[in-house]
């Protein structure tokens, strides 16, 4: 392929209050949103650009960094705001030595979620330090659905009232999935269920609209708001709500903070997944590390703190050590051999060894009794 496209996009109520906010509030909110992604592509670039050389690209070796291009939209198709980043990414990249090779896509893949992640916790504190805003977890969401933040004091009317487009894929999406419940006597498995989220995802995918201006946008989405919430007095009174937020009791962050965060990284890895890999852990990491409103300089190596706590002293390697030190033109920066793939390792957990073990042992068990509810006719 030519290049990836890596899109970046605030949950609804940063695009709702930059859409009604104060010019100079609102091109804050845009400068953290870019500096957000900026921190997302540098991790992309720490963690997860490789190339392959050799014989059959056997060989995973460091880059110098990535080819991309941004550009930063500011609607969607349905004409609501929605402040998100395309980059695009060119499929090369040059090796230490010089040469121009295709990035190495799985793990680039593999880094997807985390670095969405990243994103999502750098522009919480990006814009927490400009605007001084907190983010809540937001209420009525499905329990069964992992929390979405969002900032607190953004009428929920007007993310709503945006969200037009995601209205109308869930409605064609359920619509889709009806009808193969009806053609097919069953429902939809996970995976048939994403390939008609996807098929709905392109149905309702509006012609894009003729372009308008930043100040003709911004007189829209004003009049839409008003519309929602009665007045434009109570516009401004909602931004100003939003944009000084009643003080929240700081979170101290000690030995005993990381211990219970990272059982709870290790209960969600249990929870979802057999085995995961170190890009599970990140992500997760990310999203309890963003709970505590942490400066970004401390963030960062909290992260990484909580990443080598589950995985080193609360996690199962699958495989063992080869116990073999290549020389230093076959290692990469971090010290990993070159034959080896960033994030490939597989972890799981002494519960989930256990209880697999508890399954095989009762599985070999000849001792059941048998049923004595049967009568034959």
């Amino acid at each position: 392929m030519a290049g990836f496209d890596l899109t970046f996009s605030p949950v609804k109520s940063v695009s709702t209050l930059w859409a009604v906010a104060e010019p100079a509030e609102a091109a804050a909110i845009e400068r953290a949103h870019q500096a957000a992604v900026k921190d997302a592509l540098t991790f992309i670039e720490k963690h997860a650009l490789f190339t392959r050389t050799g014989p059959q690209g056997i060989r995973q070796v460091n880059v110098r960094g990535l080819v991309a291009t941004a550009f930063t939209h500011r609607d969607s198709r349905a004409g609501d705001p929605d402040l998100h980043t395309h980059v695009a990414v060119a499929n090369k990249v040059q090796t230490l030595d010089g040469r121009w090779l295709s990035i190495d896509g799985r793990v680039l893949f593999k880094a997807n979620v985390a670095a969405s992640e990243t994103y999502n916790t750098a522009l919480e504190q990006h814009i927490r330090e400009a605007l001084g805003v907190r983010f809540a977890e937001r209420f009525g969401t499905d329990p069964a659905k992992r929390q979405i933040r969002e900032i607190v004091g953004v009428d929920p009317r007007l993310n709503q009232r945006w969200s037009t487009r995601r209205t109308h894929i869930n409605t064609r999406r359920g619509e889709l999935a009806i009808q193969f419940q009806n053609d097919h006597g069953r429902p939809p498995t996970p995976v048939e269920a994403l390939h008609l989220a996807q098929q709905a995802t392109l149905e309702t995918r509006d012609a894009k609209h003729k372009p308008r201006s930043l100040a003709e946008q911004r007189a829209t989405w004003l009049r839409e708001a008003a519309a929602v919430l009665g007045t434009s007095e109570a516009v401004a009174s909602m931004v100003q709500t939003a944009l000084a937020p009643p003080a929240d009791t700081a979170t101290i962050v000690d030995a005993r903070w990381v211990s219970q965060a990272a059982s709870h990284v290790l209960a969600v890895m249990e929870h979802s997944r057999s085995t995961w890999q170190m890009w599970h852990v990140r992500a997760e990491a990310q999203r309890q590390v963003r709970t505590i409103d942490a400066p970004a300089e401390q963030a960062a190596a909290l992260v990484d703190l909580l990443v080598d706590e589950v995985l080193d002293r609360r996690s199962v390697a699958l495989a063992a050590p080869d116990n073999i030190l290549e020389p230093e033109p076959l290692r990469r920066v971090d010290g990993a051999s070159v034959y080896t793939v960033a994030g490939a390792d597989l972890y799981t957990s002494q519960r989930i060894l256990e209880a697999e073990q508890r399954l095989v042992t009762a599985s070999g068990r000849r001792d059941g009794q048998p049923s004595t509810r049967w009568r034959w006719i």
